[in-house]
């Protein structure tokens, strides 16, 4: 772009449409990155249509709904998160409560359930926070031998002040097993942000996304100056390529990454991935990623 951005907003897949609507609007009026991101994720946690994230989210192999989320700020690189949280309806805003209100980085389990009671985050049933298009499809894939589905939201964010921040929700893998933990709540893997320099966030199989910490790598790579599109690149087809040299077939790895001047890129290792995008250029939108390798090839 040949225009200063004086803020910007990319979130993955299309679902996260609603994110960057309600997020572009608190940048435009001033609004700080962190805060973008978190209350435009609030939107998609509340949508029972988005299967991935939240309340209607996908169910584990015992048919709970424990749910990961994470924030972190870029200004200072303080960060917090939850994982297999069940009972309440914003993971992300316990997250960004352990940043706020603790030392910690990572609340795990009951212990985290114990912390969001404590600051006074209202506990959900399973009636409310479990779908009927939820439990139908649980039944449905129960007996398959492998987890399907893990469409992380993560949000990546950058505003008039020129502080960026990220955040993320998920409820994890499909049938995945109770206790297990994904990469969006792993700072490095599911996230990363450090002002001046960039953000990423990631999504797709958590397992390969952690062997190879693709969003620390990510911004590491505009550390060195590449933009948001080649460091997109560049880390998906290393990471990929780096599963296969290993004897290993590589399951979906995607990433959303800007840099410090606001420019936005997604990335991934198969096909169908798009994300969401804005800028004060640009009205939000949908971009459609064409695989820079793919996996099924």
């Amino acid at each position: 772009m040949g225009y200063l951005i004086m803020w910007s907003i990319v979130a993955t897949w299309p679902f996260a449409l609603q994110c960057v609507q309600k997020g572009s609007a608190i940048l435009r009026s001033g609004g700080k990155a962190l805060d973008a991101a978190v209350e435009g994720i609030l939107l998609v946690e509340s949508d029972p249509k988005v299967d991935s994230v939240g309340r209607g989210g996908f169910l584990n192999s015992d048919g709970e709904l424990a749910l990961d989320a994470a924030v972190m700020d870029g200004d200072t690189l303080r960060l917090g998160a939850v994982a297999c949280v069940r009972g309440f309806e914003h993971p992300v805003l316990i997250a960004r409560s352990v940043m706020e209100k603790t030392k910690h980085n990572i609340l795990v389990g009951v212990e985290a359930e114990r912390f969001a009671r404590d600051v006074g985050f209202q506990e959900m049933p399973d009636e409310y926070m479990i779908t009927e298009l939820a439990r139908e499809y649980y039944r449905k894939e129960k007996n398959k031998p492998h987890t399907t589905g893990h469409d992380t939201i993560g949000c990546v964010t950058l505003d008039q002040f020129g502080s960026q921040g990220v955040a993320m929700s998920t409820s994890g893998a499909n049938h995945r097993k109770p206790g297990r933990v994904g990469d969006t709540p792993i700072i490095g893997s599911g996230f990363y942000v450090q002002t001046g320099i960039g953000g990423a966030a990631a999504t797709g199989l958590g397992e390969d996304i952690m062997r190879t910490c693709l969003t620390f790598r990510a911004v590491d790579c505009m550390r060195h100056g590449l933009d948001a599109l080649h460091a997109a690149n560049e880390v998906i087809l290393t990471a990929h390529k780096t599963i296969v040299s290993c004897g290993y077939k590589p399951d979906c790895m995607a990433i959303v990454c800007m840099d410090r001047n606001g420019r936005t890129a997604g990335a991934a290792n198969h096909k169908g991935f798009a994300y969401a995008e804005a800028c004060d250029g640009t009205e939000p939108r949908i971009c459609q990623v064409e695989p820079i390798i793919d996996k099924d090839s």
